[in-house]
């Protein structure tokens, strides 16, 4: 399993660095509409849309979406208007992990909401990546990913030496505070580096990478959410140790919009 995944992450970060790095920026829209697609049809899936044609229909409205959501950006990812969308959904997702860590389950006609919802969630991280990258570079929008990575590696560490305290039992039981703050101080301690050899704002850069790294292990909590509501481990089996796509953009979903919220009111 350990190989498997060391193996898939390999392939997926040469793939990822030829296109930040080598191709133009056209190709880079086109790796982020393939990478929609294949989230959205594991979305259809954990909605319990199991035909194709269903599943294919669900993703091509998610692309469909996005490309319109091309034609006016930046200027819509940095109108009131989707600062207010991205905050609710924010929020959304927040009160729906909230909702499931105390009863264990979301009631009543979950998948319909669920189902619009899915939507928002995947395009405006999409369309958020999409303009990171166009607005700020390629560096910057590393920089971005890597908050999350590294407060998954951080939390990772922290939580098998030192947890003690369980976050949310009934949505991921493995997860602990200290594992939290553990990798929230990573990603702090990696914002602080990067602050001082861009002469950026220590300060600003602090409270940037530690909001955005604590509220990040939301969106990995929504996903497991979801993901014990339906009673699947994985969102699928496309990534050979490490399940689906949707499993390794989990926090991103969440993380990668606040990140560009956060930097246009402080940066």
């Amino acid at each position: 399993m350990l190989k498997q995944r060391i193996v898939t992450a390999l392939i997926l970060l040469l793939v990822g660095v030829g296109f930040l790095f080598v191709l133009p920026k056209a190709f880079i829209d086109l790796l982020i509409v393939v990478v929609l697609a294949l989230m959205a049809w594991e979305w259809a899936g954990l909605m319990g849309w199991q035909r194709p044609i269903e599943r294919a229909l669900y993703a091509w409205l998610a692309v469909l979406l996005f490309g319109y959501g091309l034609v006016f950006y930046p200027e819509l990812t940095q109108s009131t208007l989707w600062q207010i969308a991205t905050i609710l959904s924010m929020l959304t997702s927040m009160f729906l992990v909230f909702r499931f860590a105390r009863q264990g389950e979301w009631t009543g006609n979950w998948q319909r909401w669920a189902s619009v919802f899915g939507l928002v969630w995947l395009v405006n991280f999409s369309l958020t990546f999409s303009v990171v990258f166009l607005s700020l570079g390629v560096w910057w929008l590393l920089f971005a990913l890597s908050l999350v990575w590294i407060t998954d590696t951080g939390a990772y560490f922290s939580g098998k030496a030192f947890g003690r305290h369980k976050l949310a039992v009934k949505v991921s039981p493995g997860k602990t505070w200290e594992g939290v703050f553990g990798g929230v101080g990573l990603a702090v301690a990696f914002a602080v580096i990067v602050a001082f050899n861009t002469q950026q704002s220590v300060l600003v850069f602090v409270i940037l990478a530690a909001v955005v790294a604590f509220l990040s292990v939301f969106g990995d909590l929504f996903e497991s959410a979801l993901k014990r509501q339906v009673g699947v481990k994985d969102s699928s089996q496309m990534l050979p140790g490490h399940g689906g796509w949707l499993d390794r953009f989990d926090a991103l979903l969440l993380a990668l919009p606040l990140f560009w919220l956060l930097w246009q009111w402080v940066i």
